[in-house]
């Protein structure tokens, strides 16, 4: 195991598990630059807080193929998500 940047991290991951607290230091961590250098083939998964991941960034990704498949259990505005999140709107 060792530590490399979150560029790095991002280009080499196949499936990539966000498993972090949320707050000021994560929000956005996983933001349209992030996700525009994983592979194509990629998935996503966050089970951690909502806030680490860009929604609107994630579901652009989704939606214009930079990014296979996204697993969430949790997504940014819970418990206030409405019909029109970005991620809800997304292609299955």
């Amino acid at each position: 195991v060792r530590r490399v940047p979150l560029e790095e991290l991002a280009r080499e991951s196949d499936v990539l598990f966000v498993l972090a607290p949320g707050g000021p230091a994560t929000y956005h961590v996983v933001d349209e630059a992030f996700l525009r250098n994983m592979k194509p083939s990629a998935v996503l998964v966050n089970t951690s807080r909502g806030t680490l991941i860009d929604s609107h960034a994630l579901a652009k990704a989704l939606n214009e193929g930079w990014l296979y498949g996204a697993g969430i259990d949790v997504v940014e505005g819970e418990p206030n998500v409405g019909g029109d999140h970005p991620l809800v709107t997304a292609p299955r």
